[in-house]
């Protein structure tokens, strides 16, 4: 950011990173997560999230990719905190079923590949640049791991019982992309 990145839509650096195609989250393989502060900031609440689908393509240079996770399937270990999340404070799962992060573009910064898009979660839309690592495994698996953090208000989660939540959230995500037969 600050200008340090440097474009990588072009045909040679986002095959070098996805070869042309279509992948698919293997969901067995993969995981996605997120951690918050609570508590005034002595706990760290993590969660993961079971139900989820995506694709990624890879077209001559131009990549894009859609993951969308079904926000009822958040689980924090905790029922009642679980149930607490999915409602109208935070996820509003009742109104608004997934939490959709949608990949337009890949860029190189100085830390290496970063992937551009949107989250919409719940009502809000927040535009994302995730730093991501890539390896090729010898089956063919593409492992795609990334992380950031998002300040919570953005997303619209700003319920905060007398500041006992921290502002920001970290988003994790662990994937493991399989080639689409034909795509």
């Amino acid at each position: 950011m600050n200008g340090e990145a440097q474009n990588a839509q072009t045909p040679g650096r986002v095959r070098q990173l996805f070869p042309d195609g279509t992948w698919s989250v293997d969901r067995r393989r993969s995981e996605i997560g997120f951690a918050v502060k609570s508590l005034w900031g002595l706990a760290t609440v993590r969660g993961t999230f079971d139900a989820f689908e995506g694709t990624v393509t890879s077209r001559d240079g131009a990549l894009t990719g859609k993951l969308q996770i079904d926000a009822a399937s958040l689980d924090t270990g905790n029922r009642k905190r679980d149930t607490h999340l999915r409602s109208a404070d935070f996820f509003d799962v009742d109104r608004r079923p997934h939490v959709t992060f949608a990949a337009s573009a890949i860029d190189q910064a100085a830390d290496g590949p970063v992937i551009v898009g949107e989250l919409a979660v719940a009502s809000s839309r927040v535009p994302l640049r995730i730093p991501i690592g890539l390896t090729h495994e010898p089956d063919g698996t593409l492992r795609l791991t990334g992380g950031t953090t998002i300040e919570r208000a953005a997303a619209g989660m700003t319920w905060n019982w007398l500041g006992s939540v921290r502002g920001s959230a970290k988003l994790n995500v662990h994937l493991a992309l399989q080639r689409v037969p034909g795509g």
